[in-house]
């Protein structure tokens, strides 16, 4: 690691500042819908990506933001944060450990299913399974029975693999990570940022950074709609209809925290799901006049793929279908839309002046890390007689209390690559900025109030994240994965 490490490397020295990954991936920013004609929305190996799946996921990790943000998380905030590139990413994930599953040959009974199913206390009544209570979850739910039940399976399966391949840590590996926690080291630094240095803007060089780009640089798929609405809001609810749904969907109405509300509380969100549900059969008969020709439209519009103006399910129907189609009624925002596509427009490849301005500042970016880079070799072989920036003695222990200049997730970031590094000086970058430094002295501290319980749970967790994570790289390239867009 450091100078002091190389000469008393008796222990392995294990990497203890890692970045934490989740075994579920949150995945890319961007949202986007696949052209889905069966219900495989692609594959990995062998592992199918099932429509199904996907569906129930997205359904699930969609509510779960909704009640953390006490029902105020809508459609387009679920596309900012790429809400589908986050269950696919899981799916991906899960996908690659169920192919390793099945060339070890594990698998899980319906017996093990049906035991772990038992045990969820929302299926429960008295302490016992109740099958009135998982019927009723199942039969509100926007999945069936099938897709729950091998959702589940595939769950054990993933656990009982990654139990197999888990290893206790090794003495030395915790003796290791303790000694981490006492080692200090003094450095003297200096942070560079962007305004360390200057970009001008060559337009020649700015052109050809968007040549090698340019195909990340497209219009959206564009589609012009006919729609024919049917509005829910004049159908008439009752009391007792709405004591009967709640007694059949409350597992639908639930509270940040997953607790059922009480009736009063969501009265009025009940009328509204009322009133859809109703309306149904209405809004068929309106879709099957409008595909006729014998209803004219609600009106025309013209729409970029994935416009929050309509549903994601919805959006998902339209990618699928070609021009002169029409889609049976989908609900939107409390009211049906039956939709004909008029055209489509596929993207194409923007012109260098319509990105000129959404291009540059990626550019000088591009050319101020270049910059960056250039001047942090130079001070590194300078920083040995430089009057620069002395730090007191470091340790994990104080690195919230460290002054370099940067913010705290920065300096983290900082002092885990230090104390994982096998140089005396080097240059670490932080995001845009660079730190160019020098260990000018060492010294072993004494842990004081160490807890040893919490350092011997620290170090299995992070050789527990640290295996997970080459895991799934290392599947990555055993089982490469097909998209059908």
């Amino acid at each position: 690691m450091i100078s002091w490490m190389q000469k008393n490397n008796k222990f392995l020295i294990i990497t203890i500042w890692i970045a934490t990954i989740s075994f579920i991936f949150s995945g890319a920013t961007a949202g986007f819908s696949f052209n889905i004609k069966n219900n495989s929305i692609g594959k990995v190996g062998s592992v199918e990506l099932e429509r199904d799946r996907f569906s129930m996921d997205y359904n699930n990790l969609f509510n779960r933001y909704n009640q953390m943000m006490q029902g105020k998380f809508d459609k387009d905030q679920a596309k900012k944060m790429g809400l589908e590139n986050q269950v696919l990413e899981s799916m991906k994930v899960q996908a690659r450990i169920l192919n390793l599953s099945k060339e070890f040959g594990i698998v899980t009974t319906d017996e093990e299913t049906g035991t772990k199913l038992a045990s969820f206390p929302a299926f429960q009544k008295d302490g016992q399974f109740n099958r009135e209570n998982y019927d009723t979850f199942i039969k509100n739910s926007s999945f069936d029975k099938d897709t729950f039940e091998k959702s589940l399976k595939d769950q054990i399966t993933i656990e009982k693999t990654l139990e197999m391949l888990s290893s206790k840590t090794l003495k030395n590996e915790y003796k290791a990570f303790q000694l981490a926690f006492e080692v200090a080291d003094k450095i003297k630094y200096t942070l560079l940022t962007e305004k360390d240095v200057s970009v001008e803007i060559n337009e020649k060089k700015l052109k050809e950074f968007w040549e090698a780009r340019k195909d990340q640089y497209q219009t959206e798929k564009k589609f012009t709609l006919d729609i024919q609405w049917t509005e829910t809001k004049e159908a008439e609810v009752n009391d007792a209809e709405i004591e009967e749904f709640y007694a059949e969907n409350k597992f639908n109405y639930t509270d940040k925290s997953g607790k059922i509300m009480p009736l009063a509380d969501v009265k009025e969100w009940l009328t509204d799901d009322i009133k859809v549900k109703k309306s149904h059969k209405s809004a068929y008969k309106r879709y099957l006049k409008f595909e006729k020709g014998e209803m004219e439209k609600s009106e025309t519009l013209t729409l970029n793929l994935n416009d929050p103006k309509l549903s994601p399910e919805l959006w998902n129907e339209i990618n699928s279908k070609n021009v002169n189609e029409t889609i049976k009624p989908k609900v939107v925002e409390k009211k049906y839309a039956s939709v004909k596509i008029v055209n489509i427009v596929n993207p194409v490849t923007k012109s260098f002046e319509a990105v000129k301005k959404e291009i540059t500042p990626l550019y000088q970016a591009e050319e101020s890390k270049i910059a960056l880079s250039a001047l942090a070799d130079k001070k590194l072989t300078t920083i040995d007689n430089d009057e620069v920036n002395v730090s007191t003695f470091i340790t994990l222990d104080n690195v919230e209390t460290q002054k370099f200049g940067l913010n705290q997730q920065e300096t983290a970031n900082f002092v885990s690559k230090l104390f994982t590094s096998d140089r005396e000086k080097g240059i670490i970058p932080i995001g845009s900025k660079v730190m160019v430094y020098k260990i000018v002295e060492q010294k072993l501290i004494t842990l004081e109030n160490n807890n040893t319980s919490d350092l011997l749970k620290s170090t299995d967790q992070v050789k527990k994240q640290s295996f997970e994570a080459n895991l799934i790289k290392k599947l990555d390239k055993l089982y490469p994965t097909e998209l059908y867009q």
